[in-house]
Formats: C-alpha cells, sequence, structure tokens
C-alpha cells in the first residue's frame, strides 16, 4: 500500500479512461494506442469485446502478469482470470467496476484485483473495446488477513488471562469482560454488558480521569460488586484500537488482601522495631540493587549531627568503618553471601570526627535473593557496645595483672633460691684467687721474672673482682625479692657513667657500636644505689644496640670498627630544678608509633625470642628512686631515653676539673684484664667502697645480666 501511495504522488500517464476516448476519436492506429499505453502507469488491458481477446497490454500490466504483451496479445481474457464464471457477467453486463476478482499470473498464482472499465462504441454502434484498468490488491489482502490474525489472537488472549479484564467503548460502557472480570464483579455476561463503567466503582467520579491520557493507573479504588460487597482494587488503563474502533482496555486486580497483609506486616514492623530499639539498637537496610544504605534513627556518637542523613550511598558508610577493620568486615559480609556464615556478625570501629573511635556490634542477614540466586536485600542491626568493650578490655588487663603478678611471685621466689645457690661458689671463687694471689706473691718473684708475672697477678685479681662483683649482684636480687632494704649511696652521676663506659665499649664493640660520653661539668650528686644504676644503664644501652644496624664482626674481635654512624651517646645534664638528667640516644629504627604506651609493660617484646622484662626493670629501678623515665624520638632516627633522678640539695660538685675525665687506655699487650694497680684517684667518696667496673666482665657476668636485660618492644 505505501508503494502504491507513492505511486500515485508520481506523475503518470494516461489512465485507461484517458486512453480509450482519445484512441476512438482520432482514430489512431495500433501503434498509437501502443505508444499510449506506454505512458500509463496503471495495469491496463484492452480487450475486445466481440471475441473476448486481448488486443494490447501496458508495461505495468506484464509486470503484473508475469508475460510479455507480445504473449498476451491475442489471447482469450479468460486465460488471465481464475474463476471463468464471472467473464460473462463481465461482458454481458458490460460491468464499469468490479470490486473483487481473482486473476492469475503466467505461474499459475493467483491474485486478487479491483477492476475499472470503460467500454468503447464501433463506428457501426455497439461495443466495440473495453479497457481495463487492473489494481493489484494482494497488499491489502495480506493487511487484512493480519488484521484479522491479531483479533483472533485478542481474542484468545483476552478470553484466557487470568487478570480481570474490562472492554470500554467510546462511551465508557463495558462492551466485553472476560471470565475473570465477570467472576471478580459476580456479575454474569448478560448484566455486565453494557453497564457504564462508572457504576462498577462505589465513587463514580473516580472513572473521569481514566480516558484523559493513553495509560493511567489508579490504586486502592473502592469497587462495587453485582451483590453490592465493595472490595480495593488497583486499575491499570490504556487505549486501543479495534475494527477501526477506539476502546479503552481496563485491568483490575483486587488488593484488598494484599493492603491488609501490608497494614498488618507495618504494624508487626512498628513492634519490632520498638523492641529492637528499646534495647539501644538500631535498625539497618542495604539494597543491593538501588544501592542504597538506610538506618532507622542515629547513633548515639553521632548525636551532635542532628542533620546527618540516615539515606545514605554505602560507600559512605564504609568509609566511616576505621581502615584497619574494613577487611575484616568485608571478609564477614563475603563469608555471609557465600554460605558459609548464617550471620554476619561483627565489631568494627566508626571513626567519628573530632572524637573517639567508637565501637559498634554489626549483625544482619540476607532477606532477599533474586531468581539466580543473588542476594538483593539485607537487614539487620546495629549496637554501640564502645563501653561494653572497654570493660572488657579493662577486664582483660586485670586478669592480666593478676597474672603476671603471680608470675613475678614466682620469679622473686626462684631468684632468691638462685642467690643464695650461687654464693656459695662465688665464695669459694673469691677464696680461690685470693690464696691464687698470696701464692703469686710468694712463689712467681723467685722463679720467673718479666712482664708475665705481673700480667698474670693482674689477670687473678680481676677473678677476684668479678667475683666480688658478681656477689654483690646476687645480694641485690636477694634483697629485691625479699623486699629487704636497698642500700643508697651519694655519688657523682658523671662518676657512674665514666666507670661503665668500659663495661658498655664490650657490649657495644661486638655489634660493631661505638659508646660516647657527653658529660656536664657541675652536676649536683645524687642518692642511689650504684648497682641497680649499672643495672638500668645496662639494659638500656643495650636496647640501643640491638635496634641498631648489626656491623658483621670481623675474625679478630679485638678490631672491630664501629661502623658510620653507628654510635650511641650517654649525656648527662641538668634537668627540671632539683633534677639530673641522664640521656641514652642510639640510632636504630625508633619506637613503633602505636606501642609507646606500652613499652614499660612487663613481657611486651616485639623481638621473638625476648623476655619484654628489660624497660619494665628500668622503669621499676628510676620509680624505686623516685625519679622519672620516658623516650623521645631522636632527630635524625633513633630513639632518646631520660632518666630523671632527684638531686641532692648541697653545693654542687666539681667532678675533678672543668675538663671531662679521662680514661686510662687499654694495655694492648692482654686485652682481657687491665692494671690492678692501687694509683687511681677517687673523685667521690662513695668509690672507695666501690672497684670499677671492668673493662670486660666475664661471660658468667655477662650471661646473669642477659638475662635481665630488656628488649626495646
Amino acid at each position: 500500500m505505501k508503494v502504491e501511495a507513492a505511486r500515485r504522488r508520481l506523475p503518470s500517464g494516461p489512465s485507461s479512461a484517458e486512453v480509450a476516448p482519445a484512441a476512438q476519436s482520432s482514430r489512431l492506429d495500433a501503434g498509437a494506442v501502443r505508444a499510449l499505453l506506454a505512458l500509463s502507469s496503471d495495469a491496463v488491458l484492452v480487450v475486445q469485446h466481440r471475441d473476448r481477446r486481448i488486443l494490447e497490454v501496458s508495461p505495468s500490466a506484464e509486470r503484473l502478469y508475469g508475460q510479455r504483451a507480445e504473449s498476451m496479445r491475442g489471447r482469450p481474457y479468460a486465460d488471465v482470470v481464475a474463476d471463468t464464471a464471472a467473464v460473462d457477467d463481465l461482458f454481458e453486463r458490460h460491468r464499469e467496476h468490479v470490486p473483487l476478482r481473482y486473476h492469475q499470473r503466467s505461474d499459475g498464482s493467483r491474485f486478487p484485483v479491483e477492476l475499472h472499465i470503460h467500454w468503447s462504441e464501433g463506428e457501426a454502434g455497439g461495443t466495440e473495446l473495453g479497457y481495463l484498468r487492473v489494481q493489484d490488491l494482494s497488499l491489502r489482502e495480506a493487511e487484512e488477513r493480519k488484521l484479522k490474525a491479531a483479533q483472533a489472537s485478542y481474542q484468545a488472549i483476552f478470553r484466557a488471562s487470568p487478570f480481570p479484564l474490562l472492554l470500554l467503548d467510546r462511551r465508557g460502557c463495558v462492551s466485553d469482560a472476560n471470565e475473570a472480570a465477570l467472576a471478580l464483579y459476580r456479575h454474569s455476561a448478560a448484566s455486565m454488558l453494557g453497564l457504564p463503567v462508572a457504576s462498577l466503582l462505589k465513587d463514580a467520579r473516580g472513572t473521569r480521569s481514566w480516558f484523559r491520557a493513553p495509560h493511567f493507573s489508579a490504586s486502592g479504588q473502592v469497587h462495587l460488586r453485582g451483590d453490592s460487597d465493595t472490595f480495593l482494587a488497583d486499575v491499570e488503563v490504556s487505549s486501543v484500537r479495534l475494527s477501526d474502533k477506539v476502546h479503552a482496555i481496563v485491568v483490575v486486580r483486587d488488593v484488598t488482601e494484599s493492603l491488609a497483609l501490608l497494614e498488618r506486616l507495618r504494624n508487626s514492623e512498628a513492634r519490632w522495631r520498638f523492641a529492637i530499639e528499646g534495647h539501644g539498637d538500631l535498625l539497618w537496610e542495604w539494597d543491593l540493587v538501588e544501592h542504597r544504605f538506610q538506618i532507622s534513627g542515629n547513633l548515639p556518637i553521632f548525636s551532635h549531627q542532628p542533620d546527618l542523613i540516615r539515606d545514605h550511598d554505602p560507600a559512605i558508610w564504609g568509609e566511616r568503618v576505621h581502615p584497619a577493620d574494613r577487611g575484616r568486615l568485608r571478609r564477614a559480609f563475603i563469608d555471609h553471601f557465600k554460605g558459609v556464615t548464617p550471620l554476619i556478625d561483627v565489631e568494627v570501629r566508626l571513626c567519628v570526627a573530632q572524637e573517639p573511635d567508637r565501637w559498634v556490634w554489626l549483625r544482619g542477614r540476607v532477606v532477599e535473593h533474586g531468581s539466580s540466586g543473588r542476594a538483593l536485600r539485607l537487614l539487620g542491626s546495629v549496637r554501640d557496645v564502645h563501653d561494653q568493650k572497654q570493660q572488657a578490655e579493662e577486664l582483660a588487663r586485670w586478669r592480666e595483672q593478676v597474672l603476671h603478678t603471680s608470675r613475678v611471685t614466682g620469679m622473686g621466689e626462684m631468684a632468691a633460691t638462685l642467690a643464695h645457690e650461687l654464693n656459695q661458689p662465688l665464695t669459694s671463687i673469691r677464696n680461690f684467687s685470693a690464696a691464687a694471689l698470696r701464692q703469686l706473691d710468694v712463689v712467681l718473684p723467685t722463679r720467673v721474672s718479666g712482664e708475665a708475672p705481673s700480667s698474670l697477678r693482674r689477670a687473678v685479681q680481676l677473678i677476684a673482682d668479678e667475683a666480688m662483683r658478681a656477689g654483690r649482684i646476687l645480694h641485690h636480687i636477694h634483697s629485691f625479692a625479699r623486699k629487704g632494704s636497698r642500700r643508697q649511696e651519694l655519688v657523682s652521676l658523671n662518676d657512674l657513667v665514666a666507670g661503665f663506659q668500659r663495661f658498655a665499649e664490650m657490649q657495644a664493640s661486638r655489634a660493631g657500636v661505638q659508646i660516647d660520653l657527653k658529660l656536664s661539668v657541675g652536676l649536683p650528686r645524687v642518692r642511689v644505689d650504684p648497682v641497680l644504676i649499672e643495672q638500668l644503664l645496662f639494659n638500656l644501652v643495650r636496647n640501643g644496640v640491638e635496634a641498631m644496624t648489626v656491623v658483621p664482626a670481623p675474625r679478630n674481635p679485638d678490631q672491630v670498627v664501629p661502623a658510620e654512624g653507628q654510635r650511641i651517646e650517654i649525656t648527662t645534664a641538668q634537668g627540671l630544678p632539683g633534677e639530673v638528667e641522664l640521656r641514652v640516644a642510639d640510632r636504630g629504627r625508633g619506637l613503633p608509633q602505636e606501642r609507646v604506651e606500652n613499652i614499660y609493660a612487663p613481657f611486651v617484646s616485639s623481638k621473638p625470642d625476648g623476655m619484654g622484662m628489660g624497660l619494665a626493670i628500668c622503669r621499676s629501678i628510676v620509680e624505686s628512686h623516685h625519679g622519672r623515665l620516658w623516650a623521645t624520638p631522636r632527630p635524625g632516627g633513633g630513639t632518646v631515653f631520660h632518666v630523671g633522678l632527684p638531686a641532692v640539695k648541697e653545693a654542687a660538685v666539681a667532678d675533678g676539673a672543668d675538663a671531662e675525665p679521662t680514661l686510662e687506655p687499654l694495655p694492648q699487650e692482654i686485652p682481657l684484664v687491665r692494671s690492678s694497680a692501687p694509683a687511681r684517684t677517687e673523685t667521690s667518696p662513695s668509690r672507695r667502697t666501690r672497684r670499677r667496673s671492668p673493662t670486660v666482665a666475664p661471660e658468667s657476668l655477662e650471661r646473669t645480666l642477659s638475662d635481665t636485660a630488656g628488649d626495646r618492644p
């Protein structure tokens, strides 16, 4: 039809009605008639009335019938007609219009046509020729068949639909209704058809807006049944054209039970929400399809933000979770999605602006799945458990403290036992070394001369001195374990540090670390237990050595050269008023920021083999002297431990001279001993009661001190 319409809009040649008068009036020959037919866009057949044979055909007719003009000329008209019975009626009655006939092509196929005929008279009178304009109706017939099929399909769907359907005419009356609609409204077909649709509603005005748009929908309208009963319905109204007439199809859905169920669900949800929120919980919902996260109210931690939007993108709430807890929260959700866990049950911290992080308890589960099993919606609760969490942690700390106290008590008893048992071997060592010294004084001068006897005597003297020192250490351990009183002396802190230097260098040189002293002159003296202060220095220096990069030692341990920058600085200085400060600075890796608060806690160590007692002992020693111990980062890397000790209120003691004290050099020929000659100057009365620390401690003493040395956390 579209091709035919387009063809009609184009300029066309003469039609059959125009060709016939022209040919008759001018008495044109056959050639002229053919020329006129060639100009015509219609399929035209020129048929002689007398014998009903075809004289001429137009080019369009050639294409329509699928034959050449030469083969069609002279053939009977009945050869192109499918129903020959109608041929006689056409010629005998001189029909001028035939609405429908079936012709056939050269391949025998039939096609519908519409005929417009013009009859012309001959010279002697009577009909001579017939000019037939043939219009192909194949496209129109195909469209009609499709329309009939569509109408049949519509009728089948309309009748078989499980949903109540009404068909309304232009007046708004029911022209058809399927079985579901008749059952819903409790009408028969006879009583339903022809009723105005407004009579099916309790409020007739509800149908006024049904026909104002091609599509209309309404919810919760009150409809009337045939027995005057009412029900709630949702309607969908759509316009449709059937048989060149406009109708409206109304889909009716009874929602009475659905609305009642929804109301019961709302009431149940309100009671459930009251029960949940009455315990301090809030409800949350995560719609995975719409990508929305909703929460029923503000958590107490957000009480200072009354304008907080409760309906957020999930990513916004994800950013509120502490970075350290996000991985654990994500695993909890994934495990639940995969069916590993029946519930999402996890505790995380929420970050609050300008407030400490708060612990919350998050629980939930998937409540809706898609057809493929994918989670669509989650529902759960969240509770602020920060206070309970803190109480539980505090209880755990108290339990740990009780266990620690029990361990310390056991260690004290063990230390007292060891001190008692080791005191006897040390006494024997001291006695035998004293006897050896007496024998050396008697025997060696008469038999051996030179440096060897002197060196041997110094070695034996060192054994005696260190046995005495070990005995004093054990005595302090025994007194500490038995809560005995400690002996404190009025000493110069510079003298203590200078005497400790050589012992510290022995420990540090094995790791390639150098010990530097920076002693301030004119410092007041302090009243301390010298042995405990040396133990304090030993622990702090050892911590610094272990924190620094260890340089591999050469084969000859006497030739260790400290690496560049591998040094520990021990400094004495005036601290706060009434206080002398001692500093031990290393250039190690520094203290972890997250563990600064608990570095002094017992049994806390970052090393696999560390006991975690070193800094705890240091703190106990400092606190027993009514001092302070704290740590600060060293500029350029490392850590500085500060010890503040109360100064004695007296005139400052000049440490021997304006310059720093000098240390006698190590003898080269005997690196493991030093001279025991009494020619040395004591700068403090307390130094007369205590010998200097040796250059290198014996291995037994080193192990004894190592057992109580601390670790950097």
